[in-house]
């Protein structure tokens, strides 16, 4: 079941600097940890989960797998450049830290960054994705699997957008 609220960007962004903080602890100064996803844009509504992308150099990609699951943060299957951890084992809700694991430089990792930016200069479209995020909850779509399909097809259209607008 999908749950959306209006995020409390100034609260959210005060929990990110105290997770940070405790990655930190670990993870060196060198490596780059940001805030990414809805609750690092003021006035979405979502599903109120924490969102941080950590870049690593290909080299450090094991090292810093091992310091999150250390951590307590749960790993998913990986790819070459890129693994999911969530803070809870079972499926995640409103509170909860998922991390993005990035080989920097990748196309991957900059896709976050791009469109974290463009939401944040283009406060219409930010917007605009909040509304579509409610909208499909007002259509009936609330099983996770097909919300996170389609909210995944306009995250695409919005990513192209960022990217074209990054070319100007």
């Amino acid at each position: 079941m999908v749950e959306l609220e209006k995020q409390d960007y100034h609260k959210n962004k005060e929990l990110y600097k105290k997770i940070e903080s405790l990655l930190r602890k670990d993870i060196d100064e060198k490596i780059p940890i940001d805030h990414v996803g809805s609750t690092a844009i003021p006035n979405m509504y979502g599903k109120n989960i924490i969102d941080i992308l950590i870049g690593v150099e290909k080299k450090e990609f094991d090292k810093i797998r091992n310091i999150l699951i250390k951590n307590n943060f749960y790993p998913s299957s990986s790819e070459d450049i890129y693994q999911f951890f969530s803070s809870k084992k079972g499926e995640t809700k409103s509170g909860d830290i998922h991390i993005h694991l990035v080989v920097k430089n990748t196309d991957r990792y900059n896709e976050f960054l791009i469109l974290k930016n463009y939401l944040l200069n283009n406060e219409q479209e930010a917007l605009k994705y909040s509304n579509f995020k409610k909208q499909l909850l007002k259509e009936g779509i609330n099983n996770r699997k097909e919300y996170k399909k389609r909210k995944s097809e306009y995250v695409n259209s919005l990513l192209e957008k960022a990217l074209n607008y990054n070319r100007r």
